[in-house]
């Protein structure tokens, strides 16, 4: 596997000599440094009549499930007696 930033090195590893300490902690590609936590991302809400919106056709295409399979349950029970 390729890597673009260079591997740590190991806890029991001699330190290299000559080496920047850059090297061997590199920044994250968002140029915040290591161990800090990433932003949180923006959402947007839905509010007000669209949010009603989606709840009723959740709320139907429930139903429209329930029934479904409530009839095609009723025909394959018909069908057996």
């Amino acid at each position: 596997m390729t890597t673009t930033t260079p591997l740590r090195p190991q806890a029991d590893a001699a330190p290299l000599k000559g080496t920047e300490p850059a090297l061997l902690q590199p920044e994250r590609p968002d140029g915040l440094p290591r161990g800090s936590r990433f932003p949180a991302p923006h959402v947007e809400k839905i509010r007000g009549t669209r949010l009603l919106a989606v709840w009723a056709g959740l709320a139907a295409g429930a139903w429209v499930v329930a029934v479904g399979a409530g009839y095609g349950l009723y025909v394959i029970v018909q069908s057996v007696l």
